[in-house]
């Protein structure tokens, strides 16, 4: 195994980079589960709004004082530069014009042309005030329609209108008792990328210091095979990637504070498929002698890409077909199908899930061919260039 050993030794001093990877996604999961395993109080959020009453009347001054209970009133020059610059740098969502003659038409049960307004654009802000003049008005005309007077009116709107009620925000988990949480589906979403970038950052530079041309040509001298010096190479790089494998897979357990159990567990061994999947593909690119700078434009065209054409970055729902196509022949989609599924994004099938899994094997397979074809055909030159300098030193 002396390969194998000296590939640890080189190892050793590239995992810092590998490192930086892991730490950074667990620091990020770590804030995502704190967020999101907080108690989700629903809140009405408050407006920074201007009114300008130009009707003012007791009317008028009643729906301003109302309006101001729940959002915060801002004094502005009654200028149209200066409330456009308001809204531009968002000093205030919303600028509310209360005509002239309000209270009239209000008393006449009239709601129509009541209010003038300023607002940047067709947001959150202009949706929330329109309903709420609309509430408001639709009110007090309702109750005069019922004999009550204006003041009345406003007052039983005002007091209606202020009734609340407490709102819980409850993450609803996808599998029923299947015990595959929403934090769980997130967690293993995200991992593909992290083993790519991380695997990559170490085997590939790894694998490319162990197939320098020195080294090769002493290994064709010795009396190692090539299919072997290829299975210690792999059976290296395997054991790295199982190694951080593992240590994201016991992370996520404690940073969802559940152990694997039911449907989970298709999760880990969908993952744990992908890893063998990701050291194929490592020892594949190294065999090609990349240079670093080139090495690091493949690692990040193949984690950055595969997360936004396979659904991990942005998910498969809102990709097109024309994406999705091309996605099928990335091992990252069906890792991500696969995924889904067991989170109930997709209707679960469990057969369906060991065929994605089957699928992403038969990438593994693939590439782990390829690089004993390319090892054989590229290193081959080697071997019969020492044999010949051997026969020529012997004659």
């Amino acid at each position: 195994m002396q390969v194998f050993k000296a590939m640890m030794k080189i190892m050793r001093k590239r995992l810092p980079s590998a490192m930086i990877y892991i730490i950074v996604f667990i620091v990020i999961s770590i804030l995502v589960t704190n967020a999101s395993t907080k108690d989700n109080k629903f809140e009405v959020t408050k407006l920074d709004i201007c009114v300008f009453d130009e009707d003012d009347t007791p009317e008028s001054r009643a729906l301003t004082e109302f309006i101001g209970k729940t959002n915060d009133i801002d004094e502005i020059e009654n200028d149209r530069d200066a409330i456009i610059d308001a809204l531009y740098y968002k000093r205030v969502n919303y600028a509310l014009i209360i005509n002239k003659g309000y209270a009239e038409k209000l008393a006449a049960g009239d709601t129509a042309d009541l209010f003038g307004s300023y607002h940047i654009d067709e947001n959150y802000s202009v949706v929330y005030i329109g309903q709420f003049l609309d509430e408001y008005t639709t009110s007090v005309k309702a109750y005069l329609a019922m004999g009550k007077t204006v003041d009345e009116a406003i007052s039983c709107t005002e007091e209606a209108l202020s009734q609340h009620t407490d709102v819980d925000m409850l993450r609803v988990d996808k599998g029923g008792n299947s015990h595959y949480s929403v934090d769980f589906a997130g967690y293993f979403q995200y991992m593909p990328y992290i083993l790519i970038a991380a695997v990559f950052t170490v085997i590939c530079q790894v694998l490319v210091t162990m197939n320098n041309k020195d080294i090769r040509y002493r290994t064709n001298c010795s009396c190692m095979n090539s299919s072997k010096y290829t299975f210690q190479l792999i059976f290296g790089s395997g054991l790295f990637v199982i190694s951080v494998w593992l240590l994201l897979i016991i992370i996520g357990a404690v940073l969802n504070k559940e152990m694997y159990t039911g449907r989970a567990w298709y999760a880990v061994f969908n993952s744990f498929i992908f890893s063998l999947v990701v050291t194929a593909m490592a020892v594949f690119v190294a065999s090609f002698e990349p240079k670093e700078n080139v090495l690091n434009i493949i690692t990040q065209v193949l984690s950055i890409g595969m997360s936004f054409l396979c659904g991990i970055f942005i998910p498969m729902e809102v990709l097109s077909d024309k994406v999705l196509s091309v996605a099928r022949f990335l091992p990252a989609y069906w890792y991500v199908k696969a995924n889904n599924m067991i989170a109930d994004i997709e209707p679960f099938s469990r057969s369906d899930v060991l065929l994605c899994c089957l699928v992403e094997a038969g990438f593994a397979l693939m590439f782990i061919i390829l690089t004993l074809l390319v090892r054989k055909v590229k290193y081959s030159g080697a071997a019969i260039a020492t044999s010949a300098k051997k026969a020529a030193v012997s004659h």
